[in-house]
């Protein structure tokens, strides 16, 4: 368990954000891809992953990738909930929230406007969309110490990308409240 924390960047971050760009496979690769993003990202020494606010939610890379692609559908729920073609919504439940996707189209988010994001994301492209979830993520930990945490989880190109979307009149209390919906809905389908 020492070594867990003790390595908790370097096994937090996803293998793009490391020096070696490889997964980490020993205590000493640990170490040095520790001491590597420590060096390189000066904004982890701020904040220690055990300090991290339950906002992050401290899952497996795959599911924190879900959990943004979620938001980013409950963002456009409205536009979501008028896919109803059977090949266009086959297509975006694999893609973006599958066993979801009809809860979404259902959900009282879907009776709002989408927000307004510049660029407009493609609401079919999975890269998009979790892209799009990390940047409302992001703005949910309304402190960049954390949001800084939430980016690491990811590949960096996703980080990068989400860095280019532009989301207006969304606070961070609000975006919090997005993340949380995601949550409930994304737990409540777990297998």
């Amino acid at each position: 368990m020492k070594h867990a924390y003790t390595c908790a960047p370097a096994h937090w971050a996803h293998h793009s954000w490391l020096e070696a760009g490889q997964p980490i496979r020993q205590e000493r690769g640990a170490r040095a891809a520790h001491a590597f993003l420590y060096s390189r990202y000066p904004q982890l020494v701020q904040v220690a992953l055990a300090d991290v606010p339950p906002v992050l939610p401290l899952w497996p890379r795959p599911a924190c990738a879900r959990l943004c692609r979620i938001v980013a559908a409950l963002a456009f729920a409205r536009s979501l909930r008028r896919v109803v073609a059977v090949r266009a919504r086959a297509a975006l439940a694999v893609s973006v929230a599958p066993r979801v996707l009809i809860a979404i189209q259902r959900h009282p988010r879907a009776d709002a406007a989408d927000l307004r994001v510049e660029p407009p994301p493609s609401l079919s492209r999975r890269s998009d969309m979790t892209a799009l979830g990390l940047a409302l993520a992001m703005q949910a930990a309304a402190d960049s110490r954390y949001a800084f945490w939430w980016s690491l989880r990811l590949p960096r190109d996703i980080s990068e990308a989400a860095m280019h979307y532009r989301v207006q009149g969304l606070s961070a209390l609000a975006a919090q409240e997005l993340v949380a919906d995601a949550r409930r809905l994304m737990e409540a389908h777990l297998c």
